[in-house]
């Protein structure tokens, strides 16, 4: 049996509110580690956990993803297993190289050519000159910079740093991978190349861990995973067990967001209409970007069987389902159109659902509440997880009502071993007759 790559034993770390806080507390810190006292174990004023008690171990070729909401700890972890913070208490133990892609363009030197940092970060890495020059080109073709490697790094893009640290991170094929949210920056098949190497990395025993709000990407990529709620452990798991958990976790936080939410819509419609949306509206976790006009809410999002009618999170490979909006419209919308699409884990927008298209239009509608139910009939997706995207537009003007990305998720499945050998990249499947002839 392998040892233990990575070993998390009870760390935690706290951090000032405030800067003075932080100041103070960091000397008397020092002064007690000087004269070799440890620190202080307990909360002082002024100080919060942005990670408390949080232990697990991982083996050689493990997936860990990490998930949470913003301000929960995820970054911190990774920050202390790359060693930019020392735990306040426990310890974390690491065996083998480590590469870390945590925040874009970290470590490197603005003004020095994108060639130089290579050699730079190559080094940190553990990375010996030799090795660097023997995989140079590499990393630069994988980063597609051969135009701009000799261009300081002050004037990349966010997207160009991204690239090129990822790139150095992984040709090196480090034993531990940290990723955190950054691969977000990049562009659709960057993204797409980048788990693809993730997985190869994984696949020659490389332990990976992946900080993601795309539940998708961690849903592909990881075998393991961590919740963290508020810097603390809330559930770690299989990755199926840990999502589900974190999905019901936000549901119940939120429910004093979603209460203040309805009263303030109720306050904003129309005197006379009885238009104030229903108790569980959509929690806000399952949407990481939203927005519009605000005439139109989209309070739930569901997805139905369409056999049976009930609320599900699995589809069955080919049966038809059901995708239930229901909205609150604040003003009267002329030409209402409604938009739904699908992502896969590496692909965006794989499917539309428009309302417009599909031949289905009304000249207006009244404030108050409504229902739509989207019936997809004829499924041909690949098993895998899929999220979906909403929007309303009106299209006298043309712009967004309202919009929400990533606002549900549900699972396709296939009950047998169809498509065990198949390409992994594709996303839809086409019925369609064989013949083969001997000629």
């Amino acid at each position: 049996m392998s040892k233990p790559s990575v070993i998390v034993d009870g760390v935690s770390k706290k951090f000032g509110l405030s800067l003075k806080n932080a100041l103070k507390y960091g000397l008397i810190d020092s002064g007690r580690r000087l004269i070799g006292l440890s620190n202080s174990q307990q909360l002082r004023m002024g100080e919060f956990w942005a990670l408390h008690d949080v232990s697990f171990s991982l083996e050689p070729g493990d997936a860990l993803g990490i998930m949470g909401v913003n301000g929960s700890g995820k970054t911190t972890l990774l920050r202390i297993l790359n060693g930019t913070y020392g735990p306040d208490n426990g310890n974390v133990m690491l065996r083998g190289r480590v590469g870390a892609l945590i925040a874009a363009g970290a470590g490197f030197s603005p003004m020095l050519s994108g060639r130089e940092n290579i050699y730079i970060s190559g080094t940190l890495l553990g990375m010996t000159p030799r090795e660097i020059k023997n995989r140079f080109d590499e990393i630069v073709s994988f980063a597609g910079l051969e135009e701009f490697i000799d261009m300081p790094v002050r004037n990349y893009s966010s997207g160009m740093s991204v690239r090129l640290g990822f790139a150095i991170a992984v040709i090196g094929t480090p034993e531990i991978l940290l990723v955190d949210e950054v691969l977000a920056v990049g562009d659709i098949s960057f993204q797409k190349k980048c788990f693809e190497r993730i997985l190869a990395l994984k696949n020659q025993g490389t332990t990976i861990l992946l900080v993601s709000h795309a539940i998708g990407a961690i849903w592909a990529v990881c075998d393991k995973g961590l919740f963290l709620h508020k810097g603390r452990p809330a559930f770690m798991g299989d990755i199926e067990s840990v999502c589900k958990a974190y999905d019901e976790q936000n549901s119940r936080s939120s429910q004093a967001a979603m209460a203040r939410e309805k009263a303030t819509v109720c306050t904003r419609h129309s005197e006379g209409h009885d238009s104030c949306p229903p108790d569980e509206l959509l929690p806000e976790e399952y949407g990481h970007g939203s927005g519009g006009t605000g005439d139109v809410l989209c309070t739930r999002i569901r997805v139905l069987s369409a056999s049976t009618g009930e609320e599900t999170k699995e589809i069955e490979f080919g049966e038809p389902f059901i995708i239930e909006y229901q909205y609150v419209v604040r003003n009267r919308i002329r030409d209402p159109i409604f938009r739904s699409s699908l992502d896969a884990v590496h692909y965006k927008f794989i499917v539309s659902l428009d309302s417009y298209e599909q031949g289905c239009t009304w000249d207006m509608i009244e404030p108050g509440n409504y229902t739509l139910r989207v019936r997809v009939e004829n499924q041909a997706l690949r098993p895998g997880l899929y999220s979906i995207n909403n929007s309303v537009i009106s299209k006298g003007i043309g712009v967004h009502l309202f919009y929400r990305l990533s606002a549900a998720s549900f699972v396709v499945r296939h009950p047998q071993d169809r498509f065990l050998y198949s390409n992994e990249q594709a996303v839809c499947f086409f019925p369609a007759s064989m013949d083969l002839t001997r000629t």
